[in-house]
C-alpha cells in the first residue's frame, strides 16, 4: 500500500538535526514541566476548596502533554513502528520501578514519610505500566 502523507500530519524527526532540534528539545521539556506543575496547582486548588479552577488547571495540562507530543514527534523521539517504539517504554517502566523502589527505601531511611509513599506508590504504577506494555507486545506477538 502506498504511504500516504497528508499536509497537516507531523513528519516523523522533521525537525532532528536542523537548526530547530535544539528548541523542540527545549520545548519538548517545558511543555512536559508545564503538565506536571499544571496537574500540582491543580491539587493545591482542590485542597483550598477550588475544584472549578483545578478542572481548568487538568485541561491546560492535557494541552501541554500535547504540544510535548509533537515536539517528540518532530524530534524523531519515536519511530514509524510502535511496537519498537512500546519495547523502549516496557524497558524505561522497568527501570523506573526498580529506581523508584530504591528511592522509597531511601526515603524510608531519611524517615521522609510522605516521599516513601510517593515512591512506593508510583513504583507500583511503573510496574503496572510494564505489565500493561508487555500484555500488549505479547497480544500483537511482538
Amino acid at each position: 500500500m502506498e504511504d500516504i502523507k497528508l499536509a497537516i500530519e507531523t513528519t516523523l524527526g522533521e525537525t532532528k538535526g536542523t537548526e530547530l532540534d535544539r528548541s523542540v528539545k527545549q520545548t519538548f521539556n517545558g511543555e512536559t514541566k508545564e503538565a506536571g506543575l499544571y496537574v500540582a496547582i491543580a491539587r493545591q486548588a482542590q485542597r483550598q476548596g477550588y475544584g472549578d479552577i483545578a478542572e481548568i488547571l487538568k485541561v491546560l495540562a492535557l494541552e501541554e502533554v500535547e504540544h510535548a507530543a509533537t515536539c517528540a514527534e518532530l524530534n524523531g523521539m519515536i519511530t514509524d513502528d510502535c511496537f519498537k517504539d512500546i519495547q523502549q517504554m516496557l524497558e524505561g517502566e522497568v527501570f523506573a520501578n526498580n529506581a523508584k523502589r530504591q528511592e522509597a527505601l531511601k526515603a524510608d531511611s531519611l524517615n521522609i514519610e510522605s516521599a516513601k509513599e510517593f515512591f512506593n506508590a508510583a513504583a507500583k504504577d511503573e510496574g503496572r505500566h510494564a505489565r500493561i506494555l508487555k500484555g500488549i507486545l505479547e497480544k500483537y506477538g511482538k
